[in-house]
């Protein structure tokens, strides 16, 4: 049986107005599937959206939305609106959250973009998510301020280990309001694992500024799981840019994407982030203090290391440290300073306190777009320059290629 995916946006349907309205239409829907049949291989309602006149009908879609949800029809809600006659409001999304408490865990997708949501629907809005195990929720160009990320919603978030993609682009949140989902972003749990498995964030046009690209560098260093970052269009300048090359330096090339578009940052702002992309190697330090007699905790091939003694000195590191964690691959280039191999592998087998510095090779953003950061002509050239490498490309602004184009930088004059 193929799965129900439930667009609003995708031309086989059209959104009602209202939050009555879209629980009236969210029943007739699923009416539809009553006639669905066992073994076709494909399922394409074309039910249209209920007219003005049509009778509200209020929570008298529980009972049917509960019984198709728990049978694996129902993947993904979208209910993104286009005109104000369209939102369901705050109102609305507390409706969905009373029809499908306990009975949506494989719901995958949800969106409530420019739904009308105010600072009570999106702590509502999160708890949707988290009821439904959703894997990605978009609740763009809503008007959460800066409290609508407090209480409900950030509390939800931690229960929301599914979670992969969270849009909050448009949604007025400021400098104050992204504290809240920072902190979640970093937590970790009693065993030292990230309480939000979140892997792409947007945060576009939300008035953000250099105290907000502050706040992202802190939340960046100890972040395991996020691949994709997107603020562009907001007001970070030369000092936000700065900030952030420090968090992408200590998050050690586990964020892959960032779209840093839009943000004033001139010359100043942009220069250290492409110093960073081009930087294919992170650097990881560590101190051991070990007591007399015991081991090192690394088990080495030459200076690489292949595999940690089981709770060794190392081993304990990384559990107390999950961002600077040791890996097999990682190199030792330096021990309490000492770089030749003979000398560090004697500091190793007899100092106590050991200062150790190593690389892992290769571990670095793929991807980086600073176009339209007012660089000027002059600073572009001096851009290009730092890389080493000419314009590439013209369809989607100045390409800087790297690594045969596994690695691109975007970047332009204006």
């Amino acid at each position: 049986m193929q799965p129900e995916r439930f667009h609003t946006s995708s031309g086989v349907s059209f959104l009602p107005c209202g939050a009555e309205m879209a629980t009236a239409w969210l029943q007739k829907r699923l009416a539809a599937l009553e006639s669905f049949q066992e073994g076709e291989d494909v399922l394409e309602p074309t039910l249209k959206s209920p007219k003005r006149e049509d009778p509200y009908c209020g929570y008298e879609v529980a009972d049917t939305l509960r019984e198709f949800v728990s049978k694996g029809l129902l993947t993904d809600i979208d209910l993104s609106g286009t005109t104000p006659e369209e939102e369901i409001g705050d109102v609305g999304v507390a409706n969905l959250t009373t029809v499908l408490l306990g009975k949506a865990q494989h719901i995958q997708g949800l969106s409530l973009r420019r739904v009308g949501l105010g600072a009570a629907g999106f702590r509502e809005a999160r708890t949707v998510a988290g009821i439904c195990g959703v894997r990605s929720q978009a609740a763009g160009d809503n008007t959460a301020g800066v409290d609508g990320l407090r209480g409900n919603f950030c509390e939800a978030l931690d229960d929301a280990r599914c979670l992969k993609v969270l849009e909050l682009r448009g949604c007025g949140l400021r400098d104050q309001g992204l504290e809240p989902l920072c902190d979640v972003l970093e937590r970790f749990d009693e065993a030292l694992r990230p309480v939000v498995s979140v892997q792409q964030l947007s945060l576009s046009t939300n008035h953000l500024t250099a105290a907000a690209a502050r706040r992202m560098a802190r939340m960046l260093a100890t972040n395991l799981k996020l691949e994709e970052l997107d603020i562009s269009d907001n007001e970070l300048r030369e000092e936000g840019g700065e900030h952030l090359a420090g968090g992408l330096n200590a998050n050690k090339g586990r964020l892959q994407r960032l779209n840093i578009s839009h943000n004033l940052l001139r010359v100043a702002g942009a220069r250290p982030l492409l110093e960073r992309f081009m930087t294919t190697d992170s650097r990881l330090r560590m101190q051991i203090r070990r007591l007399p007699g015991t081991k090192h905790g690394f088990v080495l091939d030459g200076m690489v290391v292949t595999g940690l003694e089981f709770m060794g000195w190392v081993e304990q590191h990384n559990n107390r440290n999950r961002s600077e964690a040791v890996f097999a691959g990682d190199r030792i280039v330096e021990v309490s300073g000492k770089t030749t191999p003979e000398d560090m592998l004697l500091e190793l087998t007899v100092g106590e306190v050991l200062d150790v510095t190593l690389l892992r090779d290769g571990v670095c953003m793929k991807h980086l777009d600073i176009c339209y950061n007012l660089l000027g002509k002059k600073g572009t050239q001096e851009l290009h320059t730092l890389a080493g490498i000419t314009r590439q490309g013209n369809m989607i602004g100045n390409q800087l290629r790297f690594d045969g184009g596994t690695r691109i930088t975007l970047l332009n004059a204006y």
